[in-house]
C-alpha cells in the first residue's frame, strides 16, 4: 500500500509530486498539510495534528467532504508528521510519500521530518518536493536511481560513519570508500548515464536526487 502524507510544510509542483497523488492508495495530512492537499485536490482520509496552523475554514470544508478529524493535544512528544506516519504504518503501508516535509516557516521542521526517515527503516519512505526526491538507504543495502544524465545526486551521511561505499554511472565514483558525518564530500554528484546506483556496507546514507528539468 502506498500512502501520501501531506505535511505542514510548501509543496512545489512537479511530476514526481504529481504521480506520488495519482498512484496513493491513501491520503493523510498532518495538521495544515491539509489545507496543501486541498489546493492540490486531494481530500484526505484522515487529518492528525494539534491543529495550531490549520485555520478553521479548509478544517470546516474537509469535513463536510468526509475527512476524519484526529485532534491531539499540543503537549505531546510526537511532531504532527510523525504521528501521520505512525497511522501509515498502522493501516499497512509498505510505501510512503512525504509532501510539504520540506521548507515553511520553520528550518527545525525539515530538519525533524528528514530525521524521521531513519526511525521507521522497516518502510520505504521517499520525501518529494518539485524536482527532488530524498531518502534514506540503510547498510548493507544498496539504491537505484533513475533519472537523467546531469541530475544532482548527494550523498549524506548522518551516522558517524558510512562504510565501502560503491557507486555507478555517477561522475565522481566512489569504490568501496567510507563518507564521514560533517564533511560534505557526497554534496552534488551527477548521473553519468540514465540509471545509476549506490551500494554500502554498514551506516546510514540520505540520497538526494535533484532531477535537471
Amino acid at each position: 500500500m502506498h500512502i501520501v502524507i501531506f505535511a505542514g510544510g510548501t509543496v512545489r509542483a512537479s511530476g514526481a509530486v504529481r504521480q506520488a497523488i495519482e498512484s496513493a492508495d491513501l491520503i493523510l495530512a498532518a495538521d495544515s498539510g491539509a489545507a496543501t492537499a486541498l489546493e492540490y485536490g486531494c481530500v484526505p482520509t484522515m487529518i492528525l495534528g494539534d491543529f495550531d496552523s490549520l485555520t478553521s475554514e479548509p478544517l470546516a470544508q474537509l469535513q463536510q467532504l468526509g475527512s476524519q478529524i484526529v485532534r491531539v493535544s499540543s503537549q505531546k512528544d510526537e511532531t504532527d508528521t510523525e504521528l501521520a506516519l505512525l497511522e501509515a504504518k498502522k493501516r499497512g503501508a509498505r510505501t510512503i510519500t512525504l509532501l510539504g516535509a520540506l521548507g515553511g516557516q520553520r528550518f527545525e521542521h525539515t530538519l525533524a521530518n528528514t530525521f524521521l526517515l531513519t526511525g521507521f527503516p522497516e518502510l520505504s519512505i521517499r520525501i518529494i518536493d518539485g524536482p527532488t526526491i530524498c531518502w534514506l538507504l540503510q547498510g548493507p543495502g544498496q539504491s537505484e536511481i533513475v533519472g537523467e544524465p546531469g541530475d544532482f545526486l548527494s550523498l549524506f551521511p548522518i551516522t558517524p560513519e558510512v562504510t565501502t561505499i560503491t557507486t555507478t554511472n555517477l561522475l565522481y565514483p566512489l569504490r568501496g570508500e567510507s563518507l564521514r558525518l560533517g564533511t560534505p564530500r557526497g554534496i552534488s554528484n551527477e548521473l553519468v548515464r540514465e540509471r545509476a546506483s549506490v551500494t554500502i556496507q554498514q551506516g546510514l546514507l540520505i540520497l538526494i536526487h535533484t532531477s535537471k528539468r
